[in-house]
Formats: structure tokens, sequence, C-alpha cells
């Protein structure tokens, strides 16, 4: 790539994350402390719409086009993209009002494994949407703990400002791991750190998926890095996963995976993994304060029917005939396929590359559970990412284009209800289509 292409495109990356901060102020997740004539009039939020379409247009036709640059290139390009989104009005959710929402009960002394931000009241519970107003929380008592730290004297615009940051610290560990862990350190990263998906729904989304994404990545690097000392690196490892899964528990499915990182001491590993993490686990609930309610909680977003859920989508299809109980076994049925497919990886994870095992995992457990989001594919993104070769990279790409497209600057969803499922089955087809025909997409 020469260097007249590489200006090119990172001014083009840097101005569409420039555009999206712009509109986010008119559609986006807008504090009523930051409204403006861009949020407050008609035509200013069809200015805004506009803007933010462009916005992610152009983000993804510069990312498309960054394929195939060095590792330094790739770094760099991300970090000029993410910077503009850095002080962007959240775009396409507002959950970050509900982290800060339940940040705000630890801080007021109230259990959020009890109560809801609605049980707090004051700038931050008010701008909580109604789903969680009353929830909750499901996050783990890391997370809602450092939340606790992040919300000075209920500054709504301060508090967002922190929580984005907070996500964001994910990215440079998830570099910091793919660098280590990827043969092609350059492909990896353009997949999982430079990714528009990444972007609008981890940074301008303030997600905390990324969060624990970050230190999902880092604690597995740790953890089969060779050497002398292999059972104290993985023990570390360990240490780092755990409390990824005390920010947001899907981390915790790596676990069973770890010993199978070294390939002798197979016993001696797993009982190393299991005392680190069983110790860090007490030991990092306790210095919280926070207990562990929350395990009891994680099922805190289910009861609504979500669009992007395969499960819920093949309930909603056979309901009129099986009756309203169809969508509560459809996401049983889910589950439990999602359960069979970790089983089963964990039962071929020497031949298929623990990497690869746990990263379809991951997978499984994102597309197969109740409610599916699109930053959950975040959780297994940096994994597959470090194995990818060109198809599975094509189509992963292919996928993370779509969801960029399916989700207004409001958080609703471009397809609407009764089509259960049917986004999922667009991102499905799009993924499996484009790994059939990479074409060089993701060459080094």
């Amino acid at each position: 790539m020469r260097t007249a292409a590489r200006r090119q495109l990172v001014v083009l990356g840097a101005l569409s994350a420039s555009l999206l901060t712009v509109g986010s102020y008119g559609v986006g997740a807008v504090p009523a402390s930051l409204d403006s004539w861009l949020h407050g009039s008609s035509v200013g939020r069809a200015l805004c719409y506009a803007l933010v379409a462009v916005g992610v247009l152009g983000l993804l036709s510069a990312w498309w086009s960054l394929r195939g640059a060095p590792t330094r290139v790739v770094l760099l390009f991300s970090a000029a993209w993410t910077a503009p989104l850095l002080v962007a009005a959240p775009l396409f959710t507002r959950d970050v009002f509900a982290y800060a929402g339940q940040g705000h009960l630890v801080d007021a002394g109230i259990d959020p494994y009890t109560h809801g931000p609605a049980d707090a009241p004051g700038p931050l519970s008010a701008e909580v949407d109604d789903v969680w107003a009353h929830a909750r929380s499901p996050y783990g008592p890391v997370f809602l703990r450092v939340a606790s730290w992040l919300v000075p004297g209920e500054h709504v615009a301060v508090s967002l400002l922190l929580l984005r940051l907070l996500a964001v610290c994910g990215l440079p560990l998830m570099a910091w791991a793919l660098v280590r862990m990827s043969s092609e350190p350059a492909r990896a990263l353009w997949l999982a750190v430079a990714n528009p998906l990444v972007l609008l729904h981890g940074v301008a989304g303030a997600h905390n998926d990324l969060l624990m994404a970050g230190l999902l990545a880092a604690g597995i690097a740790i953890a089969v890095r060779s050497g002398p000392r292999v059972l104290l690196t993985l023990a570390g490892g360990a240490a780092v996963i755990t409390i990824a899964a005390l920010v947001k528990a899907p981390a915790i499915v790596a676990l069973p995976f770890l010993p199978f990182a070294v390939p002798k001491q197979r016993i001696r590993t797993a009982i190393t993994v299991a005392v680190s993490a069983v110790l860090t686990a007490i030991g990092v609930t306790v210095a919280t304060g926070l207990g562990s309610g929350w395990l009891h909680t994680l099922g805190a977003g289910n009861p609504r029917r979500n669009l992007l859920s395969v499960s819920t989508g093949a309930g909603a299809l056979v309901s009129p005939v099986a009756g309203d109980g169809a969508v509560d076994a459809a996401r049983l049925a889910g589950l439990v396929v999602a359960g069979a497919v970790a089983v089963w990886m964990l039962l071929r994870v020497a031949p298929v590359d623990p990497l690869r095992a746990l990263g379809l995992t991951l997978l499984a457990v994102a597309v197969l559970g109740p409610v599916v989001q699109p930053w959950y594919l975040l959780w297994a993104l940096p994994l597959l990412a470090c194995v990818a070769g060109p198809r599975l990279a094509a189509g992963l790409a292919a996928a993370c284009g779509v969801l960029c497209l399916l989700i207004l600057p409001s958080g609703r969803h471009v397809i609407r209800p009764p089509l259960y499922g049917v986004p999922a089955v667009l991102v499905i087809a799009a993924g499996y289509a484009a790994s059939r025909y990479p074409r060089g997409a993701a060459a080094p």
C-alpha cells in the first residue's frame, strides 16, 4: 500500500468517525444535559441521520480497503479512527446509561443485584432506559465496583466519558494479545481491532463487552506463553480471565480450555487453572464488597423477545401452531445446543486447536442464546481472528459489515417485529457467502 493511499484511508476513516460523532448529538442517545438544536429539531435530526449513515459507510469502506496493510499501519489507523468517537454521544444503544445508573447504586450503598437504577433517583437514573430502570444488574462485581468510581457527583456527561474510556481499555489489551498469539498479526488486528463493529459498538456504544473481550484475550495470551514457568503463567492467565468473567459472565467459558493450551501435564495444569480461578474469584469478589448476587441475575434481559436471536426466531415461527410456549422452548433448545457445542469442542480441542475451539464455542454461545446483540460477536472475534485464514476472515468481516448496518443510531433495529431471527439469517448468509468466495479479502 503506497503512502498516498494510506493517507487517504486514514483521512477517510477519521472523517467518517468525525461525522458519526457530530451526528450522534442529533440521533444518538443524547442525555438531557447535552440537548441541542441537532436533537431537538426535525431538520437537525434528519441532518444527523445522514451524517451517521455516511459515517458508517465511510468507515466500512476505509476498513475494507485497509486489509493487507502491515501491523504498524493497522494499529495507527485504528487509533486515528477511534479518537473522534471518544467524545461522541452514545450511539446504537442506551446501555451505558444503565451502567452509570447501576454504578450509582453501588456508590450510594444500594445492592445492584436486588435493586434497579430507579431506586436511586437523580440525573443518572433518569436517563436509564425503561427496560433497565427497575432491572437488577447482570454484570459482575468488578465492573460495577469500577463503574461506581466513575460516576462523580451524578454528572451525566462526565460519567459517560469515563465509562467509555473504561470500555476502550479493552482495545490495547486486545491488540497486545493478538500480536502475541497470532501468526498473522496484521490480519488479526485488522479483523478484531480496526473492525467498524468494534468501533461502533465497543467505542461509540461504550459496551463493557469490549473490556471483557480485551481482558479475555490478554488472559489467554498470558496463559499460553511458553517458558520455564508454565504453571505460573497459566495461573496468571486464569486469574485475568476470571477477572474478565467478573466484568461479564461469558468469559468464564474460556477456563476449561486453558489446560489444553499446554501440551503436557494436563492434570497439573487443570488443577492450576481451577485453583487460580477460584482464589481470584473469591478474593476479588470479597474486595469489591458486592457479593455473588450477580449469579442470580444473569438472565435480567431475557424476558423480551430479541430480533437477532436465532432461537427466538425459530420459536416465533412455530408459535402460531405450537402455542405461546414455543419461544421459551426454542430458547431452551438453543442453550442446550450451545452447551453441546461447548462439550464437543472440549472433546475435539486437541485436533481443532484450543484458540479455534474456544472461539467457536463463544460464537455458539453468542448466537444461540435467548438474547443476541451485534456487540456479542466481540466475545469470539479476537480468538477467531488469531486463527483466521482468508476464508474465515472474509466470512467474519462480511458478518460484521452486515451487523453494522442493522442497527439505527437510536438502538432500534432496521428490521422490525415480527421478523424475529431474520437479521441473524442475513448475517449468517453474508458470512457464509463471503467465506466461499474470499477473493483475498483478508490476505496479509
